[in-house]
């Protein structure tokens, strides 16, 4: 009986572990839309971020977002395009000194949720410089199993040790302030198992 018992018990614990394992689910980048806006001295301008790379893993239950971790973006400097042109392309690049830090990445540390807010921390990497940052990201589940990212982040590129672009011999000058606004589509990938090492 003791055995039989012992047996039981292994099974339950055993079946609570596979549950929970299932439950963590990888999530990729489906789709993306994602611009930088500022100003000037002349207009005000968007540039249109055309690549990035998305992964984190989320805990879905009742079509509620229980959990997110392990979330990293990245994106390549030369992924900016602007709707003024390569002119202004290569300002924001050499802004960013593209050829020593060629890429902007994002690495999540925590996250506490709230109805459809994500209040997430984290450390934006940018020009050679590292700055942790909070954010508040809305969620949306989808019916097929995807889940919607909304948010905006207003930075300071000086605190980036960036200098604003300037043209025509320095006449028009960029702000100093830039939002990113994104809505992205993350996809379930395969499930997580929290048992392997």
């Amino acid at each position: 009986m003791k055995t039989l018992v012992s047996y039981l018990a292994v099974i339950i614990a055993f079946s609570m572990i596979a549950g929970q394992a299932e439950a963590q689910t990888s999530y990729n980048i489906k789709s993306e839309k994602i611009t930088v806006a500022g100003s000037s001295s002349l207009h005000d301008w968007v540039s249109e971020v055309t690549k990035v790379e998305w992964s984190g893993v989320m805990k879905v239950e009742n079509r509620k977002l229980i959990e997110i971790s392990k979330v990293y973006v990245r994106i390549p400097v030369t992924a900016i395009k602007s709707d003024k042109g390569r002119i202004m392309d290569n300002k924001t690049y050499e802004a960013f000194d593209d050829k020593k830090h060629p890429t902007i990445s994002y690495q999540m540390s925590g996250a506490t949720i709230s109805g459809d807010v994500i209040k997430a921390t984290g450390t934006l990497s940018m020009a050679g410089a590292s700055k942790p940052i909070e954010m508040d990201v809305k969620y949306k589940m989808m019916t097929n199993g995807d889940i919607q990212l909304i948010g905006s982040y207003t930075m300071n590129m000086r605190d980036y040790k960036m200098e604003p672009p300037t043209a025509v011999m320095g006449t028009i000058r960029v702000g100093e302030e830039i939002t990113v606004n994104f809505d992205l589509m993350v996809s379930p990938g395969k499930d997580i198992s929290q048992t392997k090492k």
